[in-house]
């Protein structure tokens, strides 16, 4: 059944975040943001927002680290993810992984 709120974006300011904002620098970071707005559907998401405070959750988490892999051309497991939940700490992560390390 279609859900009409589904495609519904909702502004950063409207969840209860523990982090200030912080802007995406490297490219790395700006197409991680665009991925996680519009998979979460929040606008404006900054690097260091928690993926679980923007609404988050398994199910939405598997979907996006299919994308990511995708998208950035590496693997990046589950637990990296669950354990570093911002894009700077994701970012960081697929570097490491683009290089060779784990």
């Amino acid at each position: 059944m279609n859900d009409p709120q589904q495609d519904t974006v909702v502004r950063r300011e409207e969840r209860e975040l523990s982090s200030d904002y912080r802007a995406p620098g490297s490219p790395l970071e700006q197409e991680l943001a665009r991925m996680w707005s519009e998979y979460l559907k929040v606008d404006r998401i900054g690097v260091d927002d928690d993926f679980f405070e923007l609404g988050g959750h398994s199910l939405r988490a598997a979907d996006l680290l299919v994308a990511t892999e995708r998208a950035m051309g590496v693997h990046v497991p589950a637990t990296t993810l669950y354990l570093q939940p911002t894009i700077a700490e994701l970012a960081e992560a697929i570097e490491q992984l683009r290089d060779g390390g784990s």
